[in-house]
């Protein structure tokens, strides 16, 4: 049996044998030829697959090395030529991996943006004009009153504090113009529209504007901070006092000094107005002001700092001799480092002699020659995109109407909401808690220790 076994397999390779050599030469040269191919598609797949492995293994560098270096790309600048930070320029793009991470970037811009406000006071020519108007409604819950507040002090707990219209933007290549209305409870219990801002603007180089009319006073940062972005309720309990309505009348110049070609004075905005001393609210001081400020954004370290200056009289009481100046002086600062956001604002001169009113009312504590002092540091962690929380000490020394100095530490959280549609382009809701040793009089401060309030800008 074994025998007739190897037989036959004998005859059968003897027969394969036969076969090849009986097939022609070209058939015998494709079968080589395909085995051959079958040995280098053999070796390339193993090869496709240790480069896959390989890809893998960057992909999982490259993503790690983007979350290392995440803030310091941030703080210190991946830059294109715009100075914009481009996450992109650190590695070979990759939108699967790219994407979130560019969605954190820009929220930590906006960020930083929101702390340094680099376009604080500037002007019109990059907004066109439009017919559809900018509102802002601002609402309040106050409670829980100070010590020695009555009534006529916090108003009442459930208000709308602040209604703003406005149009603002560029009528064409050289001209410009703002108009503000507000509505809310005036000074002395009267309810009225108020024109906030009317103003002009003229361009005659992409360096220097020229804007006459109504606007806000170009001094120090919290004046000038819109309520719109404001992250505490209040404004500084100084600039209620020294800066009464925020505003003033008259001729302002300004721009920046890129146009000089200098590294030393890049990224410097210049500001320099006469204005003819009004209160905004009690326009009875015909004598001029003279307002002069230095701002400069230092992009790569995300800081921006800024010198005030204005020189010129106010109103002295009758039968009162003396010093009659109403010069300051003021220096600030805006820093954002990753999450964190700090501000801080020093304005010293002399004691202010008028109240916020519609007609002039002096201070009783006022006396010339007087000096006043005021000064606020502000910290803000951002939680979330929407989410914040913040804190801010806030001081005042030679308070006019008391004589006394004032402090106050606010500390609250607020959370924000972009692009909702209907219900505006940006909305607002916070808690503030406030902690006073004296009940103040000056603009937009609340003798209440906490307060709810919501925000919505069409």
């Amino acid at each position: 049996m074994q025998r007739l076994i190897l037989n036959i397999f004998v005859l059968l390779c003897c027969g394969n044998v036969f076969a090849e050599a009986n097939l022609p030469s070209h058939t015998v040269e494709t079968v080589e030829h395909q085995k051959r191919l079958e040995a280098k598609m053999e070796k390339m797949l193993r090869l496709l697959e240790q480069n896959q492995a390989q890809i893998a293994s960057l992909k999982n560098e490259v993503a790690e090395l983007k979350i290392k270096l995440f803030d310091e790309q941030i703080n210190h600048g991946i830059q294109d030529e715009s100075g914009v930070v481009n996450l992109q320029a650190s590695a070979s793009p990759d939108p699967v991996s790219i994407a979130p991470m560019q969605l954190e970037v820009d929220n930590r811009l906006s960020f930083t943006e929101r702390i340094l406000d680099p376009g604080l006071g500037g002007d019109e020519r990059e907004n066109e004009l439009s017919l559809r108007p900018e509102i802002f409604i601002q609402t309040r819950y106050s409670t829980m009153p100070k010590e020695s507040a009555s009534i006529e002090d916090i108003n009442s707990n459930f208000r709308v504090s602040r209604t703003e219209t406005r149009w603002s933007g560029r009528v064409n290549e050289r001209f410009g113009l703002g108009l503000e209305l507000q509505y809310h409870p005036a000074p002395d219990g009267s309810s009225k529209e108020i024109l906030n801002d009317a103003f002009t603007e003229y361009y005659p180089g992409s360096n220097i504007t020229l804007r006459m009319g109504q606007f806000i006073k170009p001094f120090g940062f919290d004046i000038q901070q819109s309520s719109s972005v404001r992250e505490s309720p209040e404004r500084a309990i100084f600039a209620g006092y020294f800066f009464p309505g925020q505003r003033d009348r008259g001729v302002l110049l300004l721009g920046d000094l890129d146009f000089l070609n200098m590294p030393s004075l890049n990224n410097i905005q210049y500001f320099a107005g006469v204005l003819n001393g009004n209160r905004f609210f009690s326009d009875s001081n015909r004598q001029l002001n003279y307002n002069f400020r230095l701002r400069r954004h230092f992009e790569s370290i995300n800081l921006v700092a800024g010198v005030s200056a204005q020189v010129g009289t106010q109103l002295r009481p009758t039968g009162l001799r003396g010093d009659n100046n109403e010069n300051l002086f003021g220096a600030d600062f805006q820093y954002a480092l990753g999450r964190f956001g700090f501000r801080g604002e020093f304005v010293a001169g002399n004691m202010p002699s008028t109240l916020l009113g519609l007609e002039p009312e002096f201070a009783p504590a006022f006396r010339p020659g007087r000096h006043s002092w005021g000064s606020a540091l502000f910290a803000t962690y951002q939680i979330t995109e929407k989410d914040n929380i913040y804190a801010r000490f806030n001081h005042f020394n030679g308070d006019p109407v008391t004589g006394k100095n004032v402090r106050a530490f606010n500390f609250g959280c607020f959370r924000s909401f972009h692009n909702l549609g209907k219900l505006g382009e940006l909305s607002r809701i916070g808690f503030d808690f406030q902690i006073k040793d004296r009940v103040t009089f000056e603009d937009d401060a609340i003798n209440t220790r906490f307060q709810i309030t919501g925000m919505v800008k069409f």
